[in-house]
C-alpha cells in the first residue's frame, strides 16, 4: 500500500485531494495531512512516503501566513538535512497559474511534477491517477522476485531525445517526469486508458546513438520496472523502391549486420557475415497486424503526425531490419547488406541491441517490438527533411498497437 503525505493549508482543496486519493484506491490510513512546512519536515523525519503532494504556497508554522514558494524551501531542506527521508516522488500542486509560470522550471529541473489544481477541471485528478498507477506498478515490481510477476506494462526505448522521445512525449499519456535514486537517466511515466483498464508506461532516451547505449538503457529499464513489453520507436533508413518515407517498419527479424568474420582473400580483406537473427514473437505479430493493417487508422496516423509529410499513403511493413554501428549514407553499402537477407527493408543502429537485452534479461522476460519509421533511404541524398514526421508516425503506431498487445 502506498504511503502519501499531503502538505496543504487550504482545507477545501485538501479535502478534494484526499477524496481523489481514496477514489483511486489509496487507503485513508496511509494518507497523512500536514498544514505547515515544519509539520511536514517532522513527518519526513519519522517515515518514508511514496508520494508527497506539496502545495507551493505554504506557511512555515501554524499561525503564520502562507509564503509564496514556501514548498520549495521544504525541497531545499530535504537536500541538506540527512535526518529527513526523501519521498519516492514529489508532485507540486497549486491553484494559481502564475505560480506554475514562476516555479515550473525549478520543479522540472529537479525532475519533479508541478500540476495545476482547478475546481472546474478533472485534469489534476488524472495526473495524480497516472502517478499513482506508476507508483503501484513500480512498488509491485520491487516487492516480487518470483520470476513471474510483471511491474510496468510497457517500457519505451528511444535512441534520441529529439526527435524520437520528443514524439513519444506528444502522445496523450499524461506524461510526468520520474526521478530514480542512483540513476541519472531522465525517465517519464504515463498511462494509456483502454476501455476499463489503465496501462502504465515508462519511457526514456539513450545518452547516444548505437546498440551499446540502447541495450544498456533497455537492460536498466527491464531490471528496474519489469515491463511486460519493451518497444523501441524512432527513425530508420528504408530500402528505396520497397518502402516509402514515413512508412513504419516492424522488425522481423532483426540482427547486427556487422557481425561476422573478416577473411583475407588474395590478401584483400573480405567480410563474411554471420548474423544472429531475432524474430518477433508470433502472437505479437498477429496482434500488431490486426491493428496496423487498418487503412483508416493509418490515414489518421498520417494526419496526426507532425512534420513534413510525403505524398505517399502511410503503410506498415513487417519486414527484416538490420542494426549496425555506423550511419549509412551510401547506396552501394545498403545494396551489399541485402545479401544478408533478400527481404531486408530497413537499417538503423539500435534495434538488435534492445531485442537482445529483452531475450537475455532475467525472468519474467519482456517481449520486444522494434517499430521504426523511414526517414531516408541511406543514400547520397540522405537529409533530415522527414525525421520529425517519421518519429511521430512510429510513436503513434506504437500507441495504437499497444492497446491490442497488453492483456485486458
Amino acid at each position: 500500500m502506498l504511503n502519501i503525505l499531503i502538505v496543504e493549508d487550504d482545507t477545501a482543496k485538501l479535502g478534494k485531494i484526499h477524496l481523489a486519493l481514496i477514489q483511486y484506491g489509496v487507503d485513508a490510513e496511509h494518507i497523512v495531512h500536514t498544514l505547515t512546512l515544519s509539520e511536514a519536515a517532522e513527518q519526513l523525519r519519522c517515515r518514508r512516503f511514496d508520494l508527497m503532494l506539496l502545495d507551493i504556497n505554504i506557511p512555515r508554522r501554524l499561525g503564520e501566513k502562507a509564503m509564496r514558494g514556501g514548498g520549495l524551501m521544504l525541497l531545499a531542506q530535504l537536500k541538506r538535512d540527512n535526518g529527513m527521508i526523501p519521498p519516492g516522488q514529489v508532485v507540486g500542486i497549486t491553484a494559481y497559474d502564475d505560480v506554475i509560470e514562476e516555479f515550473g522550471e525549478e520543479f522540472a529541473n529537479e525532475l519533479w511534477s508541478l500540476i495545476l489544481f482547478r475546481e472546474d477541471s478533472d485534469q489534476w485528478k488524472h495526473q495524480i491517477e497516472a502517478k499513482l498507477a506508476y507508483l503501484n506498478a513500480f512498488k509491485s515490481s520491487l516487492s516480487f522476485s518470483d520470476g513471474v510477476t510483471y511491474g510496468t506494462d510497457l517500457a519505451i526505448v528511444c535512441a534520441l531525445a529529439d526527435p524520437e522521445l520528443k514524439a513519444v512525449q506528444c502522445l496523450p499519456c499524461d506524461w510526468q517526469p520520474l526521478r530514480m535514486r542512483h540513476d541519472e537517466t531522465r525517465y517519464i511515466t504515463g498511462t494509456i486508458q483502454a476501455e476499463e483498464r489503465v496501462f502504465s508506461i515508462v519511457a526514456a532516451a539513450a545518452p547516444r546513438m548505437g546498440m551499446p547505449a540502447s541495450a544498456v538503457l533497455a537492460s536498466k529499464m527491464i531490471a528496474q520496472f519489469r515491463p511486460r513489453f519493451v518497444a523501441m520507436v524512432g527513425i530508420c533508413a528504408g530500402r528505396s523502391g520497397k518502402v516509402n518515407l514515413g512508412d513504419v517498419i516492424v522488425a522481423d527479424p532483426s540482427w547486427d549486420w556487422g557481425s561476422g568474420k573478416i577473411l583475407s582473400v588474395d590478401r584483400t580483406p573480405h567480410f563474411q557475415p554471420s548474423p544472429h537473427q531475432l524474430e518477433l514473437d508470433v502472437d505479437v505479430t498477429e496482434k500488431l497486424k490486426e491493428t496496423l493493417e487498418d487503412v483508416q487508422l493509418l490515414a489518421r496516423i498520417k494526419a496526426a503526425a507532425r512534420g513534413n509529410k510525403p505524398n505517399s499513403e502511410h503503410r506498415v511493413h513487417f519486414k527484416p531490419m538490420a542494426s549496425g554501428a555506423a550511419v549509412v549514407a551510401n547506396r552501394e553499402t545498403f545494396a551489399k547488406l541485402i545479401e544478408q537477407h533478400r527481404e531486408l527493408s530497413a537499417i538503423e543502429m539500435e534495434g538488435y541491441g534492445v531485442a537482445t537485452a529483452c531475450k537475455g534479461s532475467g525472468k519474467p522476460r519482456p517481449l520486444h517490438v522494434i517499430m521504426k519509421s523511414v526517414c531516408d533511404y541511406a543514400d547520397e541524398e540522405k537529409n533530415d527533411d522527414f525525421r520529425e514526421y517519421a518519429a511521430h508516425t512510429s510513436a503513434l503506431a506504437m500507441y495504437h498497437a499497444v492497446m491490442k498487445l497488453l492483456p485486458k
